[in-house]
């Protein structure tokens, strides 16, 4: 294997292990110890135990039920040799798993079809197929082949915020009942984990619009180097997490972006609120917010979606970051040209 594909796959192992814990493995047989020390072959494949909650609905009362306990659902993860910086797509297989054939044909296409060259799937692709155990046709079996089997939930499209399928499955995320959590589909630009409450973002009040910049490619950048500004008005933290989450969760090209810095300002009873972040891009968000500052514009949110595009840009970046971010204040009406 090249270096450069040796080191993303032992940063993505990494990545999963601290994430998954023992339920990374090496092996779809199941552990001697949870305290078993497991090495994870960098050439693969891949195995990870999607264990959840779910449940249990019946005649007599609502019981809750740890799926492992039929057998724990397994996803396996097949890797080309230029994985993951070639075009070639890693190769999904579902073990434990008892599914109508055309759904599971259909779950691994969507699942390849979010590969991307440069993309790690590994997290993404484990919590997709968590979400379609718990809202989908899946059924988890135990390792004899018995039929005894726990019934999901099938999945309800008319939801309280109106997202359609296609929307919630864009993009990597897990919702555990109180948060959605955003999780980047790369380690490589060192963007966070980020948490979003449910019942914010499922709320119609804290709804914001949000405009968009068009797309800019910075002078002198690699061929998909792209800047694309999003500006929305923002009165309270509620505000702010919607429009966050709105562009994460559900808008799959931002989600696949390398960074996703912003800034934030707004007055709340008498006191200046503001904050901001780099996602990953060093010193960007302190940008963001002193350009807000400079410009004396309040009650506003800009996010700044950069994909890089390979070659590296130096402190220019932050000119052209700033630039987009000013582009977004005056198609918002915040600012003149």
């Amino acid at each position: 294997m090249k270096q450069e594909v040796i080191d993303r796959r032992s940063d993505e192992v990494e990545a999963m292990q601290a994430y998954y814990g023992n339920a990374l493995s090496s092996s779809i047989l199941p552990l001697v110890s949870s305290k078993e020390d497991i090495e994870i072959p960098l050439e693969g494949p891949w195995f990870i135990r999607i264990e959840h909650i779910i449940d249990i609905d019946d005649d007599t009362d609502n019981t809750t039920r740890n799926i492992s306990s039929l057998g724990i659902p397994t996803l396996e993860i097949r890797l080309p040799s230029s994985y993951p910086i070639g075009e070639k797509c890693p190769e999904p297989f579902l073990h434990n798993i008892m599914m109508n054939p055309q759904s599971k044909e259909r779950l691994f296409e969507e699942l390849k079809d979010m590969y991307e060259a440069d993309m790690d799937v590994g997290i993404m692709w484990c919590e997709r197929c968590r979400e379609e155990l718990l809202h989908g046709d899946m059924k988890s079996v135990d390792n004899s082949n018995e039929s005894n089997c726990s019934t999901v939930e099938q999945y309800n499209a008319n939801d309280t915020n109106d997202r359609t399928r296609d929307d919630r499955t864009t993009t990597n995320q897990m919702d555990n009942g109180d948060v959605t959590t955003f999780i980047a589909p790369t380690t490589k630009f060192g963007q966070p984990k980020r948490n979003f409450p449910t019942d914010v973002i499922n709320n119609r009040d804290y709804q914001r619009e949000i405009v968009h910049t068009a797309a800019f490619h910075p002078p002198r950048s690699g061929a998909s180097e792209v800047m694309i500004a999003h500006v929305a008005s923002v009165t309270c933290a509620e505000h702010v997490q919607w429009v966050l989450a709105e562009l994460l969760l559900n808008d799959k090209k931002v989600a696949r972006a390398s960074h996703n810095m912003f800034a934030y300002r707004f007055n709340e009873s008498g006191t200046l609120i503001s904050d901001c972040d780099d996602d990953g891009e060093k010193g960007s968000g302190a940008k963001l917010s002193s350009l807000l500052d400079m410009c004396k514009v309040d009650n506003v949110l800009v996010v700044v979606s950069r994909w890089y595009g390979g070659i590296h840009l130096g402190s220019a970046r932050f000119k052209w970051i700033a630039s987009v971010a000013r582009d977004g204040l005056v198609q918002g009406g915040y600012l003149e040209r």
